[in-house]
């Protein structure tokens, strides 16, 4: 009986290492993750350990309008931009936890393009989570957390076999098994996370410059149902995340990074988005500041040279944009109330104070 339980034991431990290997092997083989830009996120955040200071979360919204080197040498922080495509808001949540458990974090950025603020569920979009939980540290409950809350067993599933959502293609997998064997994963090294022929490059520290400039004019992808200005989703996810930052003595500031007037004047009742984030942050003792509604034509001077489309900023209209953030982040820090230097309704913004998209009865955009 002793040597058929050891036998028995055995053998599940063999089949559980055989099951590993083929696991690793399939990962190694097939998954491309030395061209993804959260993955070398992540390795820098982790790589930087107890110094990070200064937070920025959101999507791309965030990680291609905030450049954290300019922020550190305008306002002397250790800031780190931790954006990823399509981020939602409980990945914001789950990546400021993640981060705060390692690091002293005074300021939370959290930047709010209000699509993600609209979606139903996070299983809407269930790639925005891998791109994160792919490559987060294998010990974090913040990552088993954030995958069984999102997709459950499934999610976990594709924990276990990434190559279900993130599958090389077959040609460049001569290239891929080279680069993985070499300096792919080699710190600050960006020669793979950066694609000339898309005209994007990532910089560090979470931030990717991105050139070009709209083709199709400024669209909206969404208009706000004024009803219900954010999903419920969106609601328990600011809310908790808010919460979180009060219980850590973490200071939450609320933004948005400039939309152009050209889209916010296509997107049908934006002003209840507005109005229900200002309540919210009015609500919760912290402040919104929606960049799209910036007063100072002057100082934030955007026109269509500085997008990469209908609603990015690009590599120009983000150096603009982090000159402006900090020296409004500057003047608050100073104890002035820079509430003021926001139009109160988007109304008054397209009429007195517009940038240079705006739409044009002739059917183009004044640059």
């Amino acid at each position: 009986m002793k040597h058929t339980a050891l036998r028995a034991c055995a053998a599940a431990a063999l089949f559980v290492l055989l099951t590993a290997a083929l696991l690793a092997a399939a990962r190694f083989l097939l998954v491309d993750d030395v061209h993804s830009y959260s993955r070398v996120m992540l390795q820098e955040l982790y790589a930087q350990d107890g110094q990070i200071d200064t937070l920025f979360l959101g999507s791309s919204h965030c990680y291609r309008s905030v450049d954290p080197a300019m922020v550190d040498e305008a306002l002397g922080t250790h800031s780190f931009n931790a954006g990823s495509s399509q981020q939602l808001p409980d990945g914001s949540y789950y990546m400021l936890r993640e981060a705060a458990a390692r690091n002293p974090i005074k300021t939370v950025y959290l930047e709010m393009f209000y699509t993600g603020y609209n979606q139903g569920a996070s299983s809407d979009v269930p790639l925005a989570c891998y791109l994160l939980a792919d490559h987060m540290r294998w010990d974090s409950a913040n990552r088993y957390q954030y995958l069984w809350e999102m997709g459950g067993l499934a999610a976990l599933a594709d924990l276990a076999l990434p190559a279900r959502h993130a599958m090389a293609s077959l040609p460049g997998l001569p290239q891929l098994w080279k680069a993985k064997l070499t300096d792919g994963y080699a710190p600050g090294n960006y020669a793979y996370v950066t694609y000339p022929d898309e005209g994007e490059r990532y910089c560090g520290n979470g931030f990717v410059y991105t050139e070009g400039a709209p083709r199709d004019g400024f669209a909206t992808l969404r208009d706000i149902d004024p009803q219900q200005p954010l999903s419920a989703f969106g609601w328990e996810n600011l809310t908790r995340t808010a919460e979180f930052c009060r219980a850590q003595g973490i200071r939450l500031v609320l933004f948005t990074a400039p939309l152009p007037s050209a889209y916010i004047a296509n997107t049908e009742n934006y002003q209840a988005y507005v109005d229900a984030v200002q309540a919210f942050a009015e609500a919760n003792g912290t402040v919104y500041w929606d960049f799209s509604l910036y007063r100072d034509r002057k100082a934030l001077d955007l026109g269509a040279e500085c997008f990469s489309d209908a609603h990015h900023l690009n590599g120009l209209g983000a150096e603009h944009f982090t000159a402006v953030l900090c020296e409004v982040i500057a003047r608050d820090a100073a104890g002035e109330d820079v509430a003021g230097l926001f139009c109160d309704t988007v109304q008054e913004k397209l009429t007195d104070y517009p940038d240079n998209t705006i739409f044009m009865s002739d059917g183009y955009y004044d640059t």
